[in-house]
């Protein structure tokens, strides 16, 4: 149960920064509605097939490039937070 609480707050405190930053870019006002869908869509698709393309960079390095299992590690690692950082941004100055 506590869990779940966490979660919910961890969303709702994700939308209200979100909010923030639009709003200091000067994007356009939404509705909260509209940015709780964002952040869910981005928290879950997004970052959901973003970690499974990450797996299969790493399988890719591994298996066939033959780099070092830490390499392959690293540069997946590298790459998909690099590519969700700016995608979030993108979200961020989304007029």
């Amino acid at each position: 149960m506590t869990d779940l609480l966490i979660g919910i707050f961890e969303f709702v405190i994700d939308v209200v920064l979100f909010r923030g930053l639009r709003s200091k870019h000067g994007s356009s006002k939404r509705s909260i509605t509209e940015d709780a869908l964002e952040i869910a869509y981005f928290d879950f698709v997004t970052i959901t097939f973003t970690a499974l393309a990450c797996f299969a960079l790493i399988l890719f390095l591994v298996f066939g490039l033959g780099l070092p299992a830490g390499w392959s590690v690293g540069i997946g690692i590298a790459v998909t937070a690099a590519w969700v950082v700016w995608r979030y941004f993108q979200l961020v100055r989304e007029r």
